[in-house]
């Protein structure tokens, strides 16, 4: 916690600890800070308030619907109340993950209603194994009512294999499980977008988008005849051959402007949004749930995408995509990069393609799969080391997204990276 050390007794334990521990509520802070922790201002107020009856103990439930089940969503729900029996309205409320009694992970953050009253509905994508997870929601304090942490709640999952679903006589074929804990279904759309990317790479244009429509009927077909309760990841390999149609002319036509992307772009936000809605995706799930995480990264973001900028450009030595060096040609395509192309394929490959292939295979694997897949789509280049470039870009991109699991921070990367790309040629060209 931010603050400066208090200074300790001779044995070591802060004043605002023993104080604590003489009112009974050091477990409370040890639970939340550590034993070793030292405390705030505002921290070591609350405990001396309360240590002299001034703060008013809380409670908190929490609650599991269901605790053991099949599916992907479930609920934990609860209620905060003062030690008199009254609700509080509108108090921070954290839930974190502690399978891990060392390392808790923060998952999620609402406020409690009128009476109390909060709720998480989270989701889990690992499939294949029943997993069991252990969480606790903790609510922050005021100046007249403590802190509040409740017990902890298992959750288990267990995994839904074909015969437990109406279409039973399909269920063997659907359970099969062939390299990296994927199914045939799922392996052979990702060969048909490979095999349609290098058609592309080897100039068959034609025959390249024809595979890719092909693998949007085959996962139309499989997803209505299979019943298949695994949606996001195929989806998500089916947005990817809609987007390789939709910008098939970034491959055919000599001349591309900012405008073009822009309208590209922008009609594939509809297919991604409409699949965020529907795996009702949070603001965690998104990688936007912390703003202050954001803005610190930032900065980092935009000079290692710059530096990435450089390099692709000496790959490619490729045109400008403004006309002249204005103010007003570079804010448009910031604006184009940064909203419509940056924001657009790491909503695609991070969240909604790299998110499930990493609970289904593991970090390792899930990465360079989509980084891969990343590379692939760059082959209207036809160029060997932009491919080379784009899967280790992707490999960047990836692991930034599944370690700091913050969206702005790949955006930025990636938009910078682009903004040098198709900015700077046009002081060469002149």
């Amino acid at each position: 916690m931010p603050g400066e050390p208090e200074q300790s007794q001779s044995d070591g334990t802060s004043t605002s600890h023993k104080v604590a521990r003489a009112s009974g509520q050091a477990d409370l802070f040890e639970g939340a800070y550590g034993t070793g922790a030292t405390y705030s201002a505002s921290e070591r107020s609350l405990v001396q308030r309360r240590a002299k009856g001034g703060v008013t103990p809380t409670t908190i439930t929490a609650t599991v619907t269901p605790p053991e089940f099949v599916g992907r969503a479930f609920t934990i729900a609860g209620q905060l109340a003062s030690g008199g029996g009254a609700h509080l309205v509108g108090v921070p409320v954290v839930l974190y993950k502690t399978d891990d009694p060392t390392n808790k992970v923060r998952v999620a953050t609402t406020v409690t209603d009128a009476s109390g009253h909060y709720q998480f509905t989270l989701r889990l994508f690992r499939y294949g194994v029943a997993t069991t997870h252990a969480y606790t929601v903790c609510a922050e304090g005021r100046s007249k009512y403590s802190r509040a942490q409740s017990p902890e709640v298992l959750v288990t999952r267990h995994f839904l294999r074909l015969r437990d679903v109406r279409r039973t006589a399909l269920a063997p074929a659907t359970r099969t499980r062939t390299g990296f804990n994927l199914a045939w279904y799922e392996l052979f759309s990702i060969s048909l977008i490979l095999a349609g990317e290098g058609l592309l790479f080897a100039g068959h244009h034609l025959l390249g988008v024809g595979v890719q429509a092909l693998n949007i009927v085959v996962v139309a077909i499989i997803v209505v005849t299979l019943q298949v309760e695994r949606l996001q990841l195929l989806q998500a390999l089916a947005l990817i051959s809609v987007f390789r149609v939709v910008n098939l002319s970034f491959a055919l036509v000599p001349i591309v402007t900012i405008y073009w992307l822009a309208a590209i772009y922008g009609v594939m936000y509809l297919p991604i949004i409409l699949l965020i809605v529907q795996e009702k995706l949070n603001r965690h799930d998104l990688g936007i749930d912390n703003v202050r995480r954001s803005v610190e990264l930032l900065p980092f973001g935009a000079v290692i995408g710059a530096a990435f900028g450089f390099i692709e450009y000496y790959i490619l030595t490729n045109n400008a995509l403004i006309p002249n060096a204005s103010v007003l040609q570079f804010i448009q395509l910031s604006i184009v990069m940064i909203f419509f192309v940056a924001l657009g394929e790491e909503l695609l490959f991070r969240v909604l393609l790299q998110s499930p292939l990493i609970e289904r295979t593991g970090a390792i694997a899930g990465i360079l799969i989509t980084s891969v897949i990343f590379g692939a789509m760059h082959s209207g280049y036809a160029n060997g080391y932009e491919l080379l470039f784009a899967i280790g870009a992707g490999i960047i991109f990836g692991v930034a997204f599944y370690k700091t699991k913050n969206l702005a921070f790949v955006v930025t990367i990636h938009a910078a990276n682009n903004i040098i790309l198709f900015g700077m040629p046009i002081f060469f060209t002149h």
